[in-house]
């Protein structure tokens, strides 16, 4: 052989034993190259000497539904539900239908699609058509050579002026009020303050003040307590609280009227005497009537709520000290 054929024949020894490929040893069981194998959950192969295995992938089961059966990810209808096969288990949803086109003034149109007539907008809804009026667009205006868009608002020296569909409308400007400087204080327009005996006000930067008003005292008197302006009885007196004072006044008391030998009474009458009686009196009682038969109404003097004269048939007696209402019966 000449040198150059064994340069070649080295050479092409050296290419196959670098191009054979080694066996693996994996858990001390020996796999030649290629060659796959299941190892538990996982599915591995040997490849030059080492192993690489993945998660092992099982076959999903098939379904049985009603004495059918599906392969697993196979979809079947089921009168108005659509199925599935989903490794053993069926999960069904309602069927959807297609939905129907229309037919318009001699035009078809399919599902949800819109169009125009005339002025109304109009839909295709599963075989149905709807119309509602046609919005258009609103026009611009143009105001002393500048133009706006509608609903746009703008100044106009002192007015406020809006867009509205081609149409310029302006009102008076409304500027924001002024505050008030009041003895070195500052208060917005609108608020209220106090001045020792005043109550004032910030109105667009001037304050206007008004005597204070302070709210009146109650009354306690003999040891009861009365608002102000309230009305009471104490004996023959007639009082009422006034701001922390109280004034009283004799009770004026009307008498009882007689009509056809017949007294009826529907207020107190005025006692016999300014003072109540001694018990037991020391004198009579006075009984004098000025009606026929003493068919007539006076005061009742009292002691334990029993009567002591009077010139009425029959007495109904007050809840206080002395003195009644008379009724005739």
């Amino acid at each position: 052989m000449t040198p150059i054929q064994i340069v070649f024949l080295l050479a092409s020894l050296c290419f196959r034993a670098s191009a054979t490929k080694h066996p693996c040893t994996y858990k001390e069981k020996i796999y030649q190259d290629g060659q796959t194998f299941i190892d538990v959950y996982s599915e591995c192969k040997c490849d030059d000497g080492k192993v690489t295995c993945s998660q092992r992938v099982y076959p999903k089961n098939p379904c049985t539904y009603k004495e059918k059966i599906y392969q697993d990810g196979q979809t079947f209808i089921d009168v108005y539900s659509e199925c599935t096969c989903n490794d053993g288990q069926v999960t069904c949803s309602q069927r959807a239908y297609p939905k129907n086109p229309c037919t318009y003034k001699g035009n078809n149109y399919q599902d949800g699609q819109t169009f125009i007539d005339v002025y109304s907008e109009c839909k295709c809804d599963d075989g149905k058509v709807t119309c509602s009026q046609r919005v258009y667009p609103k026009n611009p205006c143009t105001y002393k050579e500048k133009i706006y868009q509608d609903g746009q608002t703008f100044i106009d020296v002192y007015s406020e002026c809006k867009c509205d569909d081609g149409q310029v409308t302006c009102s008076q400007r409304v500027y924001p009020k002024n505050p008030c400087t009041y003895k070195g204080n500052n208060y917005q327009d609108g608020q209220t303050f106090i001045d020792v005996y005043s109550e004032c006000k910030c109105d667009d930067g001037k304050v206007k003040c008004s005597q204070r008003v302070y709210p009146k005292n109650p009354c306690t008197y003999k040891g009861n307590n009365y608002q102000d302006g309230q009305t009471f009885i104490d004996v023959y007196s007639e009082c009422k609280c006034n701001d922390g004072q109280v004034t009283c006044s004799q009770r004026a008391y009307p008498n009882c009227k007689c009509d056809n030998e017949k007294a009826t009474c529907s207020q107190r009458v005025c006692p016999i005497a300014n003072q109540p009686p001694t018990n037991p009196p020391p004198t009579p009682l006075p009984t004098t009537c000025p009606c026929p038969d003493t068919h007539c109404c006076r005061v009742v003097w009292r002691y334990g709520g029993k009567k002591r004269t009077s010139c009425c048939p029959q007495c109904r007696f007050t809840q206080d000290t002395w003195g009644s209402d008379c009724v005739h019966i």
